[in-house]
């Protein structure tokens, strides 16, 4: 045999070695230290950190995970986590999010209704968590999900207490395709706020964006949009010199023309996804100032999103929105007379538009699972959050112990905190038919504690 050819072989030996004792070593009988269990397992890396909030340790994770989990000789990448441990036999909440993770250990909502442990995952191919160099074909639902078993199998072993899985927006969605093709791994599923597209401008959204709120607020907000194109030459001179300020940089082909004109397009689609139906009010009149509509484009675009660095971010998630995932229609036919770039353009936000092609087969097959088969999951949405006009189809059944729930006034910041008693109700005792534990409200605090999905997911510009 050609020597090149026995070295890869032994290669591909080696890693097929290495996953699999990963596999068996979450089998073993588990350590009862979780410092000392996790770094048995081959490819873990654990990092006991300060500041664990009281009755908790902090730890940070970085797992070995092949590239291509169907061909591990392909290469691996290292999966960055948090774990906020409590104890092994508390349940586990393990958050799939869908994108960058912080580093902290603040703890969601859901987390702190059990008094649970967290395990925070970092998606693949965002921040720390991507391959190098990158190959996009990689970058699929499918190994997504395949990224989460392993990271269960790996670490469930330790906990005898119930795991539930939870995300908001892109990370809901995580949350569903990993229950998806690994039904068992986890006893239930809140997921926040998690939209299913059908399409590349998927039009329900535009539907649902003519319909939110009222006739007044919209056509204030159309009139508002109008009227910032007017004012091009003055608007981009505005925005010149904030970027000045902010350290923001501006390498989009079209320049500040483009920034400006998707910046406004997203703005109809933000002020309902982020705000409140009380900020109708504050919308400027096309007599204000130049400054006064510039801070009201600042506070509702934002201007932030096709900076350099934050399309080099969040590259992955368009990646994926082009690829499968599918993605809203804005609402721009208002403004087709005053626009240079359509904001419905979405290779603005990646650098090369993917060769292939969009097809809606696997999130029909999503919706079917979750229509039909799912179990023990539990959804909430807000109702003039614009993401909600492509929500999961899922039925309120005892028998099955799937609910969803419609939050009044409720934007793309959803969950747990914002539901009416009577919801909350309902949502508990969901939660301790799945873990045993009967979920109470955390103490008020003068403070309130830090929640991950803001950083995360909730202060993203439209990208869920």
């Amino acid at each position: 045999m050609h020597q090149k050819s026995l070295h890869s072989l032994l290669f591909a030996f080696c890693l097929a070695l290495f996953f699999c004792g990963s596999s068996q070593a979450s089998g073993q009988a588990p350590s009862k230290d979780i410092l000392a269990y996790l770094r048995s397992l081959p490819g873990m890396e654990a990092e006991e950190l300060d500041n664990a909030p009281s009755g908790y340790r902090y730890l940070l994770l970085r797992y070995e995970q092949p590239i291509d989990h169907a061909h591990p000789a392909r290469g691996t990448f290292k999966q960055r986590m948090v774990l906020l441990h409590r104890s092994a036999d508390a349940p586990m909440v393990l958050a799939t999010n869908g994108y960058d993770i912080p580093v902290s250990s603040s703890r969601y909502a859901i987390t702190r209704v059990l008094d649970a442990s967290q395990l925070k995952v970092e998606h693949r191919y965002f921040a720390e968590s991507a391959p190098s160099p990158l190959d996009w074909r990689y970058l699929t639902l499918e190994q997504a999900a395949a990224d989460h078993h392993r990271i269960v199998q790996a670490i469930r072993p330790f906990y005898s207490g119930k795991w539930v899985s939870t995300g908001a927006s892109k990370g809901g969605m995580t949350a569903m395709y990993h229950r998806r093709f690994y039904p068992n791994d986890v006893d239930g599923t809140l997921a926040n706020v998690a939209p299913q597209s059908f399409a590349r401008l998927d039009p329900r959204y535009a539907v649902f964006q003519e319909q939110v709120g009222s006739l007044a607020c919209r056509n204030d907000l159309k009139r508002y949009q109008r009227e910032v194109l007017t004012r091009r030459e003055t608007m981009k001179a505005y925005i010149q010199r904030y970027a000045a300020d902010k350290g923001l940089v501006y390498s989009l082909p079209g320049g500040l023309d483009r920034v400006l004109d998707l910046t406004v397009g997203e703005l109809y689609f933000q002020f309902f996804q982020y705000g409140s139906l009380d900020n109708c009010a504050k919308i400027p009149a096309n007599s204000a100032s130049d400054q006064d509509l510039f801070d009201f484009l600042v506070a509702w675009g934002p201007l932030s999103s096709t900076d350099d660095s934050e399309l080099a971010r969040y590259e992955p998630y368009y990646y994926q929105a082009i690829t499968q995932f599918g993605y809203p229609r804005l609402l721009t036919q208002h403004l087709r007379d005053l626009l240079k770039y359509d904001p419905n353009d979405y290779s603005a936000y990646v650098s090369q538009w993917p060769r292939q092609p969009f097809s809606p087969a696997r999130m029909w097959d999503i919706a079917g699972f979750v229509a039909l088969k799912a179990r023990n999951v539990m959804m909430i949405y807000g109702d003039i959050d614009p993401w909600t006009a492509a929500a999961f189809l899922m039925p309120n059944s005892t028998l099955r112990g799937t609910r969803t729930f419609l939050v009044a006034g409720g934007n793309h910041g959803s969950d747990l905190p914002a539901l009416n008693a009577q919801d909350k109700q309902k949502a508990y005792a969901l939660l301790e038919s799945w873990t045993g534990v009967k979920p109470s409200d955390p103490p008020l605090v003068l403070k309130r504690e830090a929640a991950d999905e803001p950083s995360e997911e909730f202060l993203l510009r439209r990208p869920l």
